[in-house]
């Protein structure tokens, strides 16, 4: 049987379904997901598109989910033919402009799982901004990127 939080937190997905989550004034998330993490890995990593649908930038100041001890915002960089993570402290978007989580590229690192993650749970990601409350978005469980 799945984890009790993990069906409520589905049931809140599907409520939050009828439309893009939206907060940090005018900050808005979409085609998130996370990958699972090999068994017994102490890390994961979950991808999304943060919009910026106002007419100011804003500051993405960090990440948290309930599900894990730690997240943070990651960049992959390469240098010299070497792959590098860079610990983002803040992301600030243009009007009009986006964040792109991705493979390969930026990402939110998320570690310590707090119970093991199963296909299809949903994930609770809260995103804290310089500028109004906390965006709160929920992300699949999947094997790999969803098709556009």
């Amino acid at each position: 049987m799945k984890n009790p939080a993990m069906t409520v937190a589905t049931l809140v997905a599907i409520l939050l379904a009828a439309g893009p989550a939206a907060a940090c004034d005018h900050l808005r998330a979409e085609r998130g997901w996370l990958r699972q993490p090999p068994p017994g890995s102490d890390s994961a990593a979950a991808y999304l598109v943060l919009h910026n649908d106002g007419s100011e930038a804003l500051t993405v100041r960090g990440v948290s989910s309930p599900a894990f001890a730690r997240a943070m915002m990651h960049e992959t960089r390469y240098v010299e033919g070497r792959a590098e993570m860079r610990h983002l402290h803040a992301v600030e978007i243009a009007p009009g402009g986006r964040f792109e989580a991705r493979p390969g590229g930026a990402h939110l690192m998320l570690v310590e799982p707090r119970q093991t993650l199963a296909l299809d749970d949903m994930v609770e990601l809260r995103f804290e901004c310089a500028q109004g409350d906390p965006l709160v978005t929920w992300v699949p469980v999947r094997r790999s990127a969803p098709t556009p």
